[in-house]
């Protein structure tokens, strides 16, 4: 547990952290004295059925920070939505910069409909981000030449298809 504690998230796994926090409750039997004991009751959810999301969050929260308290901070009775993703924390006008991006590279390649950016090589994605992203740092307000469309837009594009691509692929990582 010590050991768990001084590391920092970055390579733990899931079920590591899930490990981690059940250390937690063995220790306390999962009673009132358990660190746990008041996040379950809450979202009534046992340890065992808490979502992955919820659960490296608990870890962050109990494991990296022990000091921080855990609070949910709405009624979990009618809807048990605690450590679920929480979309609308997404800026929204990069959805609609990606969207104008996509429109127009749909236009431009027809051939094997909406998905076929998914045919291309990951390299390609990375190279392509990289040089839109050197064309926003010579120029912030600067657009793509071909397309009309600014520079950030298409890099974050790009990275949209990276992250959709390297998702669970370690060997592009």
């Amino acid at each position: 547990m010590e050991k768990v504690q001084k590391e920092n998230d970055g390579g733990l796994t899931r079920l590591e952290k899930q490990n981690a926090l059940s250390d937690l409750c063995s220790e306390n039997k999962h009673d009132e004295s358990c660190p746990l004991y008041g996040y379950c009751k809450e979202v009534e959810a046992p340890f065992s059925m808490l979502s992955g999301v919820a659960i490296d969050r608990l870890y962050e929260d109990y494991i990296l920070n022990p000091k921080c308290e855990v609070k949910v901070t709405r009624d979990q009775k009618a809807k048990a939505d605690y450590g679920k993703e929480e979309l609308t924390l997404v800026p929204r006008r990069i959805i609609h910069d990606i969207c104008a991006i996509r429109m127009y590279g749909n236009k431009k390649y027809p051939e094997g409909g909406p998905d076929n950016w998914k045919q291309v090589e990951i390299e390609r994605y990375r190279n392509a981000a990289f040089r839109h992203f050197l064309a926003y740092l010579d120029d912030p307000q600067g657009k793509d030449k071909e397309s009309g469309f600014p520079h950030l837009w298409h890099l974050a594009c790009n990275i949209a298809f990276l992250c959709e691509m390297e998702d669970g692929n370690e060997q592009t990582r």
